[in-house]
């Protein structure tokens, strides 16, 4: 109850608080910390249950991960013409 308490105090748009525990999964999966690391913080027994459940945020990262890549090469490749 001390939860929903807090979002009304402060005028935020409800959600459960297991989201929160998603929504840091997602975070922590974008800003490139590995499955496995995210799997033992999350306590799942092997990191097949967390690829799984987050295998959507894992996709996106590693579309962002290739974006990086293709930028890095297309501005290296300026700089030797």
């Amino acid at each position: 109850m001390w939860f929903r308490s807090f979002i009304k105090k402060h005028g935020l748009r409800y959600i459960r608080f297991h989201d929160l525990h998603h929504t840091a999964v997602t975070l922590l999966i974008n800003q490139g910390v590995h499955a496995k690391i995210i799997s033992e913080r999350l306590g799942h027994g092997d990191i097949f249950t967390t690829m799984n459940i987050y295998g959507h945020a894992l996709q996106s990262a590693d579309q962002i991960a290739a974006d990086k890549l293709k930028f890095l090469f297309a501005d290296q490749a300026k700089t030797q013409k």
